[in-house]
């Protein structure tokens, strides 16, 4: 849950999507809480990410969103974008695209595919990182409408700077269950070895 000094510096819209975000970075740490390494480091296939991959492939996508954040803040400051009016929430915006990401298979882009066989520990330091850099990013856009900035999406289009960060949660969230997979199949493989 975030702070309560960064709640009251923030508009209630993007406090609410802050707040989901941070739920959904517990459940994704839930997710590999007491798994050792070396399960982490595994793939179940050549072609599969493992976990410490899937997390250094979140951290990548959250470095580059509040990046994103922060410099359409900025520009937008600087060309006169106002203040945020309306307090309905936005979380339910890309509904119909979490439906459709969960059931196609997408390639992630070169500049969010993570480094091959990544440390566990700096994956999930990494993580850290780019959590707080996302915090500082939105502690910066607080106030502005963001509704109003637009950045294409590769796969979804144009989508507001609110529709950025919820998309960055379902992204996790997606993830988390992918984790969830590949840490079941780990374990079933273990399992077979052990029964031979």
């Amino acid at each position: 849950m975030i702070d309560l000094h960064m709640e009251v510096l923030m508009h209630e819209r993007l406090a609410e999507i802050m707040d989901y975000l941070e739920r959904k970075r517990e459940e994704l740490l839930r997710s590999f809480a007491d798994v050792s390494p070396e399960p982490m480091r595994r793939r179940v296939s050549d072609e599969a990410w493992s976990v410490a991959e899937i997390i250094d492939h979140l951290r990548l996508v959250e470095s580059s969103v509040a990046q994103l954040l922060s410099k359409r803040a900025r520009d937008a400051r600087e060309r006169g974008v106002g203040d945020e009016q309306s307090t309905d929430s936005v979380l339910n915006s890309l509904d119909h695209l979490a439906i459709e990401a969960d059931n196609t298979f997408m390639e992630a882009p070169s500049i969010v595919r993570p480094r091959p066989y990544v440390d566990v520990g700096d994956a999930i330091a990494g993580l850290d990182e780019s959590r707080k850099a996302l915090r500082a990013a939105a502690e910066a856009a607080a106030g502005l409408a963001l509704g109003e900035i637009k950045q294409k999406h590769y796969a979804f289009g144009e989508l507001d700077l609110y529709q950025w960060l919820v998309f960055m949660g379902q992204h996790e969230g997606r993830h988390t269950r992918q984790i969830k997979r590949t840490l079941n199949a780990t374990r079933a493989g273990d399992a077979s070895l052990t029964h031979r």
